[in-house]
């Protein structure tokens, strides 16, 4: 690897990184983030799939002195995207693109708006995309210099993906049938699946730290234990590291949800894909072929062809066919193989002008300087308007109010908070329980709340058997309010209005 290349990647993740802190959320947020910003201070078990080695990354921001701690964790999503388009330039250029075509490959990703707009908030999209880079940069690394650590370090971050975001061992099928391919040798066989061990231990090792710290604002406390009968469950059976393991990597809310869309949906969403990404396609295209042609130097790159083309044909097969409303974030991993094959493509359109003995020497560099001003001309103006705006691309409208008023979210937590006694219990919706604990444990310092998702489950309007357990167990001692209505509890308590929309139940 040469220095220079080392040089541009660095600047890249500079540049890439200003954008992203420019644009990044500015505080609070709400739903899954807000639950993020919160687990990564208290470490908290998450929802599904629990991501125990993320929290313990995010942590580690969130020591950062500067602003607060929500921040800090928007903070470190900004951190891996910048740090995913670095090894996007890096890996296209193993693959034999020239510098400048790689940068626009590069470049093609980080200003994509589904993956600025993930780089700028608390969630694991962007981890998980740099994870997932490194993986294709240690295997690429590994075919050039055939040093087996390499696969080491690639199986290392393939168990270390399960507690960052599954999603990203999906390209282990495409990586595996790579090194048969590649007819790749005992010792450096056993380097990976050593390497892939070690990960997996360290990830189970983070996720038993945190289940035994039980964080009270952890997702155990948020949803599973008031509402375990409405999963067929009861205390016995979630009482086990093993079990409560076991719950977050198959978790039977989203049984069936994977390969359950049907066929026309499917092909609507591949459609939309392709529409977000069409003035590029015919790069990516032109790319993936560039891998099969035979190259001056005689070697061969169609086994790194297959590479690419499994790993993305994986990725988005998964997000097109999964049954969830929110399904296009999946797409983020697709796009960074995209974007691999964009700078591929580039370069290919390069090489053939440069093909003719007639043009300047110099006709490389200059059309690749023209195509990435051709190319990205159009988008100056776009960043130079989110760049003034401190907003990044991508939001929904209703999303650009947390931006445009940073303190919004605690707010209105406060509000409900500051209200409450020290030992409330309050029931309410997923997209605030984590706004309330954030404002609750993290900056009060009150802990001795509670705060649970009163319908966990999707499509069961019934209040959970046990969650009224918990509640008769509990009345005596703790205040208990809900944020609308318990109108299915109104033939066992009494239902009070309290302050800030809020209902508190007593016993009749």
């Amino acid at each position: 690897m040469k220095r220079a290349d080392v040089a541009v990647a660095l600047l890249l993740f500079v540049a890439s990184l200003a954008l992203y802190v420019r644009t990044l959320a500015p505080s609070l947020l709400y739903g899954d983030s807000a639950e993020f910003q919160t687990i990564a201070y208290t470490l908290g078990i998450g929802h599904p799939t629990g991501y125990p080695v993320y929290v313990l990354l995010a942590k580690a921001f969130t020591l950062i002195p500067v602003g607060d701690v929500a921040y800090r964790v928007n903070l470190f999503s900004a951190f891996c995207a910048a740090l995913t388009i670095g090894f996007v330039y890096l890996s296209t250029r193993k693959l034999g693109a020239m510098a400048l075509t790689a940068i626009y490959g590069s470049l093609a990703l980080a200003l994509t708006p589904l993956f600025w707009k993930h780089a700028s908030i608390a969630e694991i999209y962007a981890p998980s995309a740099a994870c997932l880079a490194f993986i294709l940069f240690a295997v690429l690394h590994w075919k050039e210099t055939h040093n087996p650590r390499w696969l080491f370090v690639a199986g290392l971050l393939g168990g270390l993906s399960l507690g960052i975001h599954t999603t990203v061992a999906l390209g282990g099928i495409s990586i595996l049938v790579y090194l048969a391919l590649s007819n790749c040798h005992r010792a450096e066989w056993l380097q990976a699946l050593l390497g892939a061990i070690v990960g997996t231990l360290i990830f189970l090792s983070s996720f038993f730290f945190l289940d035994t710290l039980n964080s009270p604002a952890g997702y155990y406390n948020t949803v599973v234990y008031p509402s375990l009968s409405v999963w067929d469950m009861t205390p016995a059976d979630f009482d086990s590291p093993f079990e409560r393991l076991a719950f977050l990597y198959f978790p039977p809310q989203f049984k069936g949800q994977l390969f359950n869309v049907r066929f026309e949906e499917a092909v609507t969403r591949w459609k939309d894909f392709a529409s977000s990404v069409s003035g590029n396609l015919l790069l990516a295209l032109l790319g993936f072929i560039s891998l099969l042609v035979p190259r001056k130097d005689e070697s061969s790159r169609w086994r790194e062809a297959i590479l690419l083309i499994l790993a993305f044909i994986t990725f988005l097969v998964f997000a097109v066919t999964y049954n969830v409303y929110d399904y296009y974030v999946y797409y983020i991993p697709a796009d960074v193989i995209l974007a691999v094959f964009i700078g591929l493509g580039v370069n290919g359109v390069v090489e053939l002008f440069a093909s003719n003995p007639k043009l300047p020497r110099f006709t490389p560099i200059s059309l690749s300087i023209a195509l990435l001003v051709l190319g990205f001309f159009p988008f100056i103006g776009v960043v130079s308007s989110h760049w003034n705006k401190r907003i990044p691309a991508g939001l929904d409208d209703w999303e650009e109010y947390f931006y445009s008023f940073p303190g919004s979210r605690r707010l209105e937590a406060e509000e409900i908070v500051n209200q409450l006694e020290d030992n409330a219990i309050v029931f309410t919706d997923w997209d605030y329980a984590y706004s309330y604990y954030y404002v609750a444990h993290v900056l009060q310092g009150r802990t001795g709340m509670s705060f649970h998702e009163t319908l966990p489950q999707e499509g069961v309007a019934r209040f959970a058997d046990s969650a009224i357990t918990y509640i008769e167990a509990n009345i005596d001692s703790h205040p208990i309010y809900f944020s609308e209505r318990p109108s299915q509890l109104a033939n066992k308590f009494k239902i009070a209005v309290a302050g800030s929309g809020l209902f508190r139940i007593v016993r009749k």
